[in-house]
């Protein structure tokens, strides 16, 4: 008898926060998240790793890292940037 109590319980907590949240959800919410702004880890050479990058894929380096330049999908007029940069293993920045 416990277990179906249980079952009960849960179909019906399911129910009610399916239900809930069409009800509060717009029918054509817009994006909630439009990009990443950065890609932030841990290396334990970060000069080094920045120099293979640099060498081998093109990619152009600051002390910090680089950043990639994109173009937003719902008005490609609007420019957006994600960071790229390598951090010391032993960074407490994290």
């Amino acid at each position: 008898m416990k277990k179906w109590l249980i079952a009960a319980g849960f179909l019906v907590a399911f129910g009610l926060g399916y239900s809930f949240r069409e009800i509060a959800t717009p029918e054509k919410p817009g994006p909630r998240a439009t990009s990443i702004g950065g890609i932030f880890f841990k290396a334990k050479d970060p000069k080094a790793l920045k120099q293979w990058y640099a060498d081998y894929l093109g990619m152009r380096m600051a002390q910090s890292g680089t950043d990639f330049e994109w173009r937003q999908g719902a008005d490609s007029s609007k420019k957006g940037f994600t960071i790229w940069a390598p951090f010391k293993e032993t960074t407490k920045y994290f």
